[in-house]
């Protein structure tokens, strides 16, 4: 007597497919989708789902049709769990098991040419180099070192942010995260839940005595750490990641700390080529008012005790997320030298690739400037306010030119999330992710962005120029 089973039929392609249910896990409506570069044709995106980062293919381009809207997305039973992107699910039926077992293949397909199986297996990994291993596990995962540089190593780093068109900043040690303003009546003292933990909220324009103004949408949230109590810091845009020798770096003038920002600006920041001065705060004087403090001692008293839990700074890592078009991906604050204003020229170098832009002088250091949009096939032209992240990778110092740089956040160990090993030509260039919002946010490997070649090229560019 022939077992019942059931087959669960799709839409894709044009054709009707047809599979076993007992390999689907679930079948999800249209998820937020995650483009990775690099990828096969076939190969959609990611997504996230419940706790783990899901490589969505299209089924309609594994049966060799053009790609269509992503209506519906089987999740199947497989190791690691791979998501089909169909156009749409028809129906859920009780087959005769010796049916389903006919054939050679997991999927049955009902088109023009008739009924026939397609083996899926195969299809994934004749297009997925690395699709059989599974992608990098948590222990592969390669953290980033510091820039080799001594040079580099004794510059000092800030985060520059703006509070009523003066420029400020705070020692990138003290930030933890920079995010968008959480929505609150009360912005000048307040508390939020930030992800799990009493959040305190300030305007930096109230703590310096500076005129008071309407929210807006380029309000950005600096939050940083006096002692274990977060602290969440108003400021009207953040600007950029700054690089200094400690040369450049003074005493505040007591001119800077009188009225009611006193002994708020711990240093003053002199910019190259006479760009301005930055006034450096300290996390830690910001405590001299006694608002604040009353509101920090507030805070830790309405702590409940799970959110008492202390996670070491060893066990969190922050990410600078960078904007490319509607996408948005992570490099390690550690492989960032600094971020800077895009230049409005640059000079051109003979014969280089046209994802060099071209060199960039630094602070007397030449720095090759390469367009991540061409890397990463971004659609659409450049806007205005790009920025350039610096890095040094192998001892090349290279600068990567973005659409913006959006946030800063801080990651735990067991938030990291491995990715699937679906890039074509078995690169590597996103060894992790993270989830935010529901947008799984790729962590870019900095070491795999310059390939072996890319990097020897542009060192001799270099050395030329």
């Amino acid at each position: 007597m022939a077992v019942s089973r059931q087959r669960l039929t799709v839409r894709a392609g044009g054709a009707k497919i047809a599979m076993a249910a007992s390999s689907v896990s679930e079948v999800i409506r249209g998820p937020r989708i995650t483009r990775m570069p690099h990828g096969p044709p076939s190969l959609v995106g990611v997504t996230h789902l419940r706790g783990q980062v899901l490589p969505v293919v299209s089924l309609s381009q594994l049966l060799g049709h053009a790609a269509e809207p992503v209506d519906r997305v089987v999740v199947l039973r497989r190791d690691p769990p791979v998501g089909l992107a169909v156009d749409g699910v028809e129906a859920l039926r009780a087959v005769d098991g010796d049916d389903m077992d006919r054939g050679d293949g997991e999927l049955l397909l009902d088109d023009a040419d008739g009924a026939r199986w397609f083996d899926l297996g195969a299809a994934l990994e004749a297009r997925f180099a690395t699709f059989r291993s599974g992608g990098r596990s948590q222990a592969a995962m390669i953290t980033p070192r510091q820039a080799e540089n001594d040079a580099i190593l004794a510059d000092l780093v800030y985060l520059g942010f703006e509070l009523a068109g003066q420029a400020y900043a705070l020692p990138i040690d003290a930030v933890v995260e920079v995010g968008t303003l959480p929505r609150t009546d009360d912005i000048l003292l307040g508390v939020s839940d930030h992800r799990g933990a009493v959040l305190p909220i300030v305007s930096l324009r109230a703590l310096l005595g500076l005129p008071s103004r309407a929210p807006a949408a380029e309000d950005r949230l600096v939050i940083t750490r006096i002692g274990d109590q977060p602290l969440g810091l108003v400021a009207d845009r953040v600007s950029a990641i700054l690089r200094a020798s400690p040369d450049r770096v003074g005493a505040a003038p007591s001119l800077f700390n009188r009225g009611e920002g006193e002994a708020r600006i711990d240093a003053v920041l002199r910019l190259p080529d006479g760009r301005g001065l930055v006034s450096v705060l300290s996390s830690e004087t910001l405590l001299a008012d006694e608002r604040l403090a009353r509101l920090l001692n507030t805070a830790v008293a309405a702590k409940e005790t799970s959110m008492a839990e202390p996670v070491t700074a060893a066990r969190r890592q922050r990410f600078v997320v960078l904007r490319l078009g509607e996408e948005r991906y992570g490099l390690p604050i550690t492989a960032v030298d600094e971020v800077v204003r895009a230049p409005e020229t640059l000079s051109r170098l003979p014969k280089a690739p046209a994802y060099v832009q071209g060199v960039m002088n630094l602070r007397g250091r030449v720095i090759p400037v390469i367009d991540q949009r061409q890397r990463f096939s971004v659609a659409g032209k450049r806007g205005d306010g790009g920025r350039v992240v610096v890095v040094t990778i192998g001892g090349l110092q290279a600068g990567f030119a973005v659409d913006g740089v959006d946030t800063i956040v801080e990651a735990a160990a067991d938030e990291l999330l491995a990715t699937p090993g679906l890039t074509e030509g078995g690169e590597a260039v996103f060894d992790r992710a993270i989830e935010r919002d529901g947008e799984v946010v790729l962590l870019i490997d900095p070491k795999a962005l310059l390939d072996r070649a890319e990097a020897d090229l542009l060192r001799d560019l270099t050395a030329a120029s």
